[in-house]
């Protein structure tokens, strides 16, 4: 694999996206052969041109837009005030009612649909200006002011045509203008009369001045001079045709102005005698001043139940306010009422309770010293069973030892009764060891009790302290549930006294708005009575307007005449412009044909050769140097480099999205197709 086949790393990549190419060449070089950087700026001319060609046209569609905006929004204007004033005659003559015009169907239907009303409107108001002259008449000449109007229309019309050939001029102009163009048509010319001149003197070296300067006049006519021969041949054609065309429409044009001068005229004439006098004598005048006066005379009706109605409103505000305060008084008097019951209730309590804690005290003080007599008594009576006991066994241990002892000492020696009393003696000392550990004994185990009597009594005491701590929580609470009670008896006192102030609310809130409802229907008569006025004094003033209406479509109609005029003498200059351009180019004309019949008579084959080499130049200038076979009609706005549609639609769907000259990136919105 080839070094230029491996994938250059995103670096190198970047840096050859974001590298700053070369400052393009702003000027044409003045002589020597056409370079890369003379195609570039011929390329950027071309671009240049066009573009300024595009800015002309948008200018030109943005103020035709402009002027049509203003034209419907003042038709739509005039259209609204023309169809209420109809259907206010028809109201007002009772005629029926007006039929909606449509303004989308066809003209002949709306010229129809308006004869009829006219022929309709004259039937009905001919009686009314029976005295003023008959209104066919102003008709007609409302029809001659639309006629003008129409007219005027055309003229713009052909104005706006005028205008497009002006534009394809300033585009041929701008064309013919181009340094680079006239660099390749000098070039080519300089080229031709060189060699004319060289030919010339090869052939006759000694020829006269006269001659010599007839052979450097034959120039060489390319392929570009051909064309430009037919462009001006067409161009030349165009211009007979506008001009015998802005002829004819001056024509017409003075026709209709003199006849919408003379229409103006009568029509200034006939508006100059209506006076006030004639809106006074009409019935409909009349009519409209009678229903002002019954309008007035119910307004003042619903003014004056207006202000009684308020005046009630007030009232039973004013009753409202004052019963809502004797019952705030009476709630507050029971409230008090209660509030002093509840404290004296609760100090009888609390007093109740504090002999029962005393009385509880006491009872558990005496029940604990009765359970301690209750234990002295037991112990007492066990220490005397114990006694008796121990009598009872010495008695009884007494009497066996008395009969026998005595017959049986005086038998014994002295010997066996030493042992006997020693024996006895032991006995004895078992004995009260055993009662002294008995005795012991009870004494530890009455230790233990009077103990146990000493930790009962301190629980006892304990306990009656919790008790008392239980009964006074327990008291609390009562007092608490008491108040608690009594809370809630009052507000549920409260809440009957609310939900009836409520239920006296509710009545007196729908009272307020059966008054409210009464007021706002007669607000609405009253709105209707004040509109009904307006409308009145509205049709008043439209009759006045209507009148200042017709004046100002007088002057307008004037101000068009004027205008028209002024633009008639426009296009009569523009005219006389025109023919003075159409005389020079068939001057042009001439002198081109004569140059190339020049250039048929000295036709040489070296010449040939050179014009195969000047169109071969141009060829390339103007051919697509990808493919060499299309022309240049798709221009890279990223770079400035122009190619043919079809490479570069080739390059995008390939994603080849490099420029072929510069390798610089561009993508499908960076296109824009250009005429060279």
């Amino acid at each position: 694999m080839d070094s230029e086949d491996k994938k250059r790393p995103f670096s190198e990549v970047e840096d050859d996206i974001f590298a700053k190419s070369k400052k393009p060449l702003q000027e044409l070089s003045e002589d020597g052969p056409l370079t890369q950087q003379d195609v570039v700026y011929f390329k950027k001319e071309a671009i240049w041109r066009q573009m300024r060609f595009y800015k002309l046209q948008a200018e030109q569609l943005q103020l035709d837009l402009s002027k049509y905006e203003r034209r419907y929004q003042t038709f739509i204007a005039v259209h609204q005030l023309l169809e209420t004033w109809y259907s206010q005659i028809l109201k007002s003559c009772d005629a029926g009612e007006a039929e909606s015009l449509d303004l989308t169907a066809s003209t002949s239907e709306l010229k129809e649909k308006l004869d009829a009303r006219a022929n309709k409107l004259a039937g009905i108001l001919k009686p009314a200006v029976a005295e003023s002259g008959d209104l066919s008449d102003v008709v007609k000449l409302e029809g001659d002011l639309a006629a003008a109007q129409e007219s005027k229309h055309d003229l713009q019309e052909k104005l706006s045509e005028l205008q497009n050939q002006i534009a394809a001029l300033q585009k041929i102009k701008d064309r013919e203008d181009s340094a680079t163009l006239q660099r390749i048509q000098s070039n080519s010319l300089a080229k031709q009369q060189e060699e004319e001149s060289t030919n010339g003197h090869n052939k006759n070296g000694a020829l006269e001045n006269g001659k010599v300067e007839d052979n450097s006049d034959t120039v060489t006519i390319s392929s570009a001079d051909k064309e430009e021969l037919e462009k001006l041949r067409i161009e030349a054609e165009e211009l007979k045709a506008a001009l015998g065309a802005s002829k004819n429409a001056s024509d017409k044009m003075s026709s209709r102005l003199s006849g919408a001068e003379a229409s103006a005229e009568e029509l200034r004439a006939r508006l100059s005698n209506l006076t006030d006098e004639d809106l006074s004598n009409s019935p409909k005048f009349v009519e409209l001043v009678s229903q002002n006066n019954t309008l007035k005379e119910s307004l003042s009706q619903v003014t004056q139940s207006q202000q009684e109605l308020v005046s009630k409103v007030k009232i039973l505000e004013e009753k409202d306010g004052a019963y809502s305060k004797v019952i705030n008084r009476e709630l507050e008097e029971e409230n008090g009422r209660l509030k002093e019951t509840l404290s004296r209730s609760e100090n009888d309590l609390a007093r109740i309770r504090a002999v029962r804690d005393e009385l509880l005290a006491k009872q558990t003080i005496l029940n604990s010293e009765m359970d301690n007599k209750k234990t002295n008594a037991e112990l007492n009576e066990l220490n005397r069973v114990l006694n008796e006991r121990l009598s009872k066994l010495e008695q009884t241990r007494q009497e066996e030892y008395k009969g026998e002892e005595d017959s049986k000492l005086q038998s014994l020696e002295k010997d066996e009764l030493v042992k006997r009393l020693q024996i006895l003696s032991t006995e004895v000392k078992e004995i009260e060891v055993a009662f002294q550990q008995t005795r012991s004994l009870t004494l530890e185990k009455q230790k233990e009790s009077v103990d146990n009597e000493g930790i009962v009594k301190k629980l006892t005491i304990e306990k009656n302290k919790a008790d008392q701590k239980y009964f006074a929580s327990m008291r609390v609470k009562d007092s608490l549930s008491a108040e608690n009670k009594v809370l809630k008896s009052q507000v549920a006192k409260s809440q009957e006294l609310v939900n009836k102030l409520t239920e006296v609310e509710k009545t007196y809130v729908s009272k307020i708005e059966i008054l409210n409802k009464s007021i706002n229907d007669y607000k609405v008569i009253k709105e209707m009575a004040t509109q009904e006025n307006t409308q009145l004094h509205g049709n008043l003033k439209m009759l006045g307007k209507t009148r200042e209406s017709i004046k100002k479509e007088l002057s307008d109609a004037r101000q068009d005449i004027a205008q028209l005029k002024k633009q008639n003498g426009d296009l009569s200059s523009e005219v006389n412009s025109k023919t003075v351009a159409f005389s020079k180019l068939d001057a042009k004309l001439r002198a081109t044909e004569s140059l190339l019949q020049k250039y048929k008579q000295n036709n040489t084959s070296s010449i040939l050769e050179e014009d195969e080499k000047q169109l071969e130049a141009l060829r390339s200038i103007t051919k697509c140097s990808v493919c060499s076979k299309n022309w240049k009609n798709t221009a890279i706005t990223a770079c400035g480099h122009v190619f043919c549609d079809g490479c570069v639609q080739e390059r995008l769907a390939a994603r080849l999205r490099r420029c072929p000259t510069c390798n610089k990136g561009f993508s499908s919105n960076d296109l824009l197709s250009i005429h060279l």
